[in-house]
């Protein structure tokens, strides 16, 4: 059965890969989806739109959605604490002892007691460049061997997931704090300072950091240590995502992934570099030092757009870099084919992955922020227990029907998880999922829609959700038609 990717199509998708990705990794940054959460849903809903229109390849199985939802999530390291660094400034929300800052002063105490201290903003600049670097490596990597045209078996996966992390954890342990150091020296001095500053008796913030290796916690009560540890991070990672890539051209000898999740990183990298910039508008220092900054401008440049952005390119240089390179010829057939051999193990790989993306994930938004409201409304006055226990409640219900579901197809059909094709699938779960993300976010805890007039994320969203339903609906009624003529 072949597929027709014409150039209609591929703009539509394209269109709604943005806007669904910006609507997405907004509700990633808000509570109950949050960190990593959030960018499973992120996930899961950027591999259901590739499925939509592409899912019609060989190795597109079922199991490689919630799979690739999950490589999203796992790269994901934190980047609020080195976001300021682009005005010029590094940021620590701990007292800091400013008679010890010697020649590095001056320091701004903001009135909550946080601190403001100066480095060089293109320091900063290419600090934010390489977390940026490092938002998508595993899922760009994910995404671009599905159309390779290698064969990708999920030993493949372990192996890259294996490379990134442990090339990464090497990196932190050795070359990362020189190049930090020659990236963004006071930075490190700052850090050395908040160790004497707290009585820590260390030659050298890389001595400490070893003394504390991947405990973030303690590097929170160090001032300005913090940032130390997430730029030690994201340096480290960026490093780790030309180790993964020369794994897919060296032992995978395959080029499309090389250099085209090196692409797509790279314009993550560049374009969330640029729209941080603005954030940092409302700081005289940095790159706006001594500019005049409108009120609409600061107004739009807020950490609820930005996110929105974030999320608007992904899923823009995505699905843009899907429709320039996937030909017609390309298309070849549907594939529900097991992932192994082996049934049990394949309900196992199933169960545990689609539980996890497909029931936890959303269980836990739902349930944190259905709490939330109740606490909003004084309905209850503490949002624990009750989020914890409607989380555990809605994923156990979850899981139960899905050992039913993938007992008969996967044990005694030998079909997938839900006995459908990928495609069809991709086509049902989207709008569901896109639905239950809009309700969630806008109707549970309240939050936002009592914002409406004061942020002006509130009023992004909805025109997001708006020109989702514009655009997809029609798209999915004239599919349904030729469909049927066919």
């Amino acid at each position: 059965m072949k597929a027709k990717y014409g150039k209609g199509t591929k703009i539509i998708s394209v269109i709604l890969g943005a806007i669904i990705g910006g609507f997405m990794w907004r509700c990633r940054g808000d509570g109950g989806f949050g960190s990593s959460w959030g960018l499973y849903s992120v996930g899961l809903v950027l591999m259901l739109l590739i499925y939509h229109f592409y899912g019609n390849r060989k190795g597109m199985k079922y199991e490689m959605i919630p799979l690739g939802a999950l490589m999203l999530g796992l790269s994901v390291t934190g980047y609020a604490t080195v976001i300021i660094q682009l005005a010029g400034v590094v940021w620590s929300d701990l007292p800091y002892a400013g008679e010890m800052l010697g020649g590095l002063e001056p320091v701004v105490v903001g009135q909550y007691g946080d601190v403001y201290a100066p480095i060089d903003h293109i320091s900063g600049a290419v600090i934010i460049f390489l977390m940026a670097f490092t938002l998508i490596p595993l899922f760009a990597f994910f995404v671009t061997s599905l159309f390779s045209g290698k064969e990708y078996k999920i030993r493949h996966y372990i192996i890259a997931i294996a490379v990134y992390m442990i090339s990464s954890l090497m990196f932190k342990a050795t070359v990362s704090h020189f190049i930090l150091q020659l990236i963004n020296p006071d930075q490190v001095s700052y850090a050395m300072l908040g160790l004497e500053a707290y009585g820590q008796d260390y030659s050298s913030p890389m001595a400490a950091y070893m003394s504390h290796f991947l405990d973030r916690g303690w590097a929170q009560d160090i001032p300005f240590f913090e940032n130390y540890y997430m730029s030690i991070e994201h340096v480290s990672d960026a490093l780790a995502v030309v180790a993964l890539s020369l794994y897919a051209l060296i032992f995978r000898k395959d080029k499309y992934t090389c250099f085209g999740s090196l692409v797509l990183n790279l314009l993550t990298a560049v374009t969330t570099t640029v729209f941080t910039s603005l954030v940092s508008c409302g700081f005289d220092s940095g790159f706006f030092k001594g500019v005049e900054i409108s009120d609409t401008v600061k107004k739009f440049a807020t950490w609820g757009t930005w996110e929105f952005v974030t999320g608007f390119f992904v899923g823009l240089f995505i699905m843009a870099f899907l429709a320039l390179t996937i030909k017609n010829k390309e298309a070849d057939s549907y594939d529900i084919s097991p992932v192994f051999e082996n049934k049990k193990l394949s309900f196992g790989f199933n169960f545990l992955l689609t539980v996890f993306i497909l029931g936890v994930t959303p269980a836990r938004a739902i349930g944190i922020r259905f709490a939330r409201l109740l606490v909003n409304t004084q309905v209850l006055g503490d949002d624990e227990p009750l989020g914890t226990i409607l989380t555990v409640v809605l994923s156990v219900i979850f899981g139960v029907f899905m050992i039913k579901i993938m007992s008969r197809n996967i044990l005694q059909k030998d079909s997938n998880a839900f006995d459908m094709l990928p495609v069809r699938f991709a086509k049902t779960a989207l709008p569901a999922y896109l639905a239950m993300c809009f309700t969630v976010y806008f109707f549970l805890d309240m939050v936002w829609i009592q914002y409406i007039k004061t942020d002006i994320t509130v009023p992004i969203m909805l025109a997001a959700s708006a020109l989702i339903a514009v655009i997809y609906i029609p798209l999915r009624m004239k599919m349904a038609a030729k469909q049927e003529n066919s």
